[in-house]
């Protein structure tokens, strides 16, 4: 039993320690983008996207993730490719994301073109619920720069905190950057 708990204990230690402070410029070599965080919110450690959190992440989060076209999504066989027009771009992310039984009562409230950074991209807003029932709200928008796809996704619990922090995430969304090593 000790050793158990000590196991978990451990665990929980290991969890905890891999948020820190964000606030900032913020930019890593392996990313081809660049964005200012907020005062306050935490930044989970992790080479593979960039997460943030205020209150935690099973209430809200800004997560954005940047992945070369060719790479295969989890939940659906459909593929980006260069030249894909936004719209196209936007279908892929809804059938992944539909696709993913990890959600459910999954439901678009708006799907339209926009301009991230100077390129075409999509925005979705849409809800769904969780395993545990719980309805949340998101943000999402993505775009093709070169041979990569990103996504810039805000989503938090549809009540309270959806709109508490959908200010912070605008913000965060206007300071976003493709690196001119990417643009094109």
């Amino acid at each position: 039993m000790i050793k158990r708990f000590s196991w978990v204990l451990l665990l929980f230690m290991t969890a905890c320690a891999s948020w820190v402070p964000a606030a900032g410029p913020y930019t890593l070599p392996s990313y081809h983008f660049s964005v200012i965080l907020p005062e306050k919110w935490m930044k989970f450690k992790t080479d593979d996207y960039l997460l943030v959190s205020k209150d935690g992440p099973f209430l809200q989060y800004v997560l954005i993730q940047e992945r070369h076209i060719e790479q295969p999504f989890g939940h659906t066989s459909k593929r980006l490719h260069n030249g894909m027009l936004a719209q196209e771009a936007a279908k892929v992310i809804v059938d992944e994301i539909s696709s993913d039984r990890g959600i459910s009562h999954f439901q678009i409230v708006e799907n339209r073109p926009v301009r991230i950074n100077g390129l075409d991209g999509f925005n979705l807003l849409f809800t769904h619920k969780n395993r545990d029932g719980l309805l949340f709200r998101t943000q999402y928008y993505g775009f093709l720069s070169g041979d990569q796809f990103y996504a810039i996704r805000y989503s938090a619990a549809h009540r309270y905190y959806f709109d508490k922090d959908i200010q912070t995430f605008e913000r965060i969304l206007s300071s976003f950057e493709v690196t001119e090593k990417q643009k094109g």
